[in-house]
């Protein structure tokens, strides 16, 4: 296995390794060592099977179930569609608009997501990638003041888009209001801390995002925004040196650590162009806001 760095920031990619075959335990702890350093692996040239890619997986910890089951493979219910796709009946094969504003992986529920696993089955001729940011990197960048004012608080996550006023309902997506206003009455919001201490390193991390993050626990709306839009530019914004941009082959695997990683899928594409995702995330193994 080698390994070689993408980007200055963040970011490496893998060679010399078939995941179709049996990871051996020092295979395992190599992963898993790279991941923690790099925050996101890229490997090439995989073509593993919904299953295989399970298998794969579960060296990362016990799967999650995604929530909307329709949107899984035949083949196993671990594995869920990311496209763009539509049915003959126009419904849609996958999810659609997911991932289109930067966020971390289910830091709207209680046990947020430590992993996330995308395998590119097809993609659009042009657009399509996905974005990374550094949290860790983020946090070290903050201003002093900043960082102490921050320190003890929670940022309120909730995941209906209709409950945040910086992020838009996508078109494309049958049946997406609907969605979305069911969430906001059924699904609770949650705090989890805005400075994050990495369990397996000790490294400590921005936790917010625009997606998900809508208020901070104590504030008003008033005094918690310019707190928030302060947070927020250095991962919205290009510019600054925090990011690694995916270009996706097929069959690329890529996966990433969301306890210091955010990330969000950059569109660009549409019909007859397609883009499909199979995605399995790894569950957290413990409530953050508990620190």
């Amino acid at each position: 296995m080698n390994v070689t760095p993408v980007s200055d920031i963040m970011g490496a990619e893998i060679t010399e390794i078939n995941l179709a075959n049996p990871i051996k335990e020092d295979l395992k702890v190599l992963l898993q060592k790279a991941l923690l350093k790099y925050q996101v692996l890229v490997i090439r040239e995989q073509n593993l099977t919904p299953d295989l890619q399970v298998k794969f997986s579960s060296i990362w910890g016990k799967l999650e179930t995604p929530s909307n089951i329709e949107y899984t493979t035949k083949e196993t219910s671990k594995v869920m569609i990311l496209s763009n796709e539509i049915n003959s009946d126009g419904s849609a094969v996958g999810v659609v608009d997911g991932g289109d504003f930067w966020h971390s992986d289910s830091s709207h529920i209680e046990i947020p997501s430590k992993v996330t696993i995308l395998q590119s089955i097809k993609n659009p001729e042009r657009g399509g990638d996905t974005e990374f940011c550094n949290m860790i990197a983020v946090y070290n960048s903050l201003p002093k003041t900043l960082k102490v004012k921050i320190e003890n608080l929670y940022g309120i996550h909730h995941v209906s888009k209709v409950n945040n006023k910086r992020v838009t309902i996508s078109p494309d997506r049958p049946g997406a209001k609907d969605f979305y206003d069911s969430q906001a009455k059924t699904r609770p919001a949650v705090l989890q801390p805005l400075v994050l201490k990495h369990p397996e390193t000790g490294q400590k991390s921005l936790y917010c995002s625009p997606r998900f993050t809508i208020g901070i626990e104590g504030m008003t709306e008033d005094e918690a925004d310019p707190i928030l839009e302060e947070l927020f530019a250095p991962i919205t914004d290009r510019k600054r040196p925090y990011h690694y941009r995916h270009k996706y082959k097929n069959n690329d695997l890529v996966l990433w650590d969301n306890r210091c990683v955010c990330h969000r899928a950059v569109g660009g594409y549409g019909l007859p162009d397609i883009r499909r995702m199979h995605r399995t995330v790894i569950a957290g193994t413990g409530a953050y806001n508990l620190q």
